[in-house]
């Protein structure tokens, strides 16, 4: 512990003499600043992962921007589902949380806060998933029937999916949403 001198308090602010003693825990400042300085050098990202499949990011690029050559036109996931004000709310919650338990000097309370952040990250992911993906799936999509195979250029029968929820159909993408807690310099 270290206390900090007695702090005189002038006679015309204050006509009874009074003086103040501080003292301070050196090992919470020193645990403090270590949470800090981790704090500072550590990011979440959420989305998809370092070890997510390449397939997946494949789907995910196809999905964010459309395939004029597949006729699948942009369905935008990761930047409205992450914008949305709910999303935006838990997100600052738990970011304002890690925060608050690292001025407490608690390095792992603050490492469960930032994990909060990323798996509201994800829930919000899901939640925009399970809500539908504008623009909805096609009619041969949903339903089935016969499109042109520009390439055999014939017709082929498709099967459809059954259902009009885009992103949705084998649960892969949607599974590989996720987060990593991890500093800054990792690329």
């Amino acid at each position: 512990n270290r206390t900090v001198p007695a702090v005189p308090i002038p006679r015309h602010l204050c006509p009874t003499p009074m003086r103040f003693t501080f003292t301070e825990d050196t090992a919470l400042e020193s645990s403090r600043f270590s949470c800090l300085k981790a704090l500072s050098e550590t990011q979440v990202d959420v989305g998809l992962t370092s070890s997510t499949s390449p397939r997946s990011r494949f789907l995910l690029a196809i999905h964010e921007n459309g395939s004029p050559i597949m006729h699948i036109p942009p369905r935008p996931v990761l930047g409205p589902a992450l914008s949305s004000a709910s999303a935006q709310t838990d997100i600052t919650s738990a970011l304002m949380d890690a925060a608050s338990v690292a001025m407490d000097g608690d390095e792992p309370g603050m490492n469960a806060a930032l994990e909060a952040a990323g798996e509201a990250g994800v829930d919000a992911i899901h939640a925009y998933i399970d809500a539908g993906v504008p623009p909805p799936n096609s009619p041969v999509t949903v339903s089935g029937g016969w499109i042109y195979n520009r390439i055999a250029k014939t017709g082929v029968s498709v099967k459809g999916k059954g259902f009009n929820k885009p992103l949705y159909d084998t649960g892969a993408l949607y599974n590989d949403f996720d987060f990593e807690v991890k500093s800054r310099d990792q690329k």
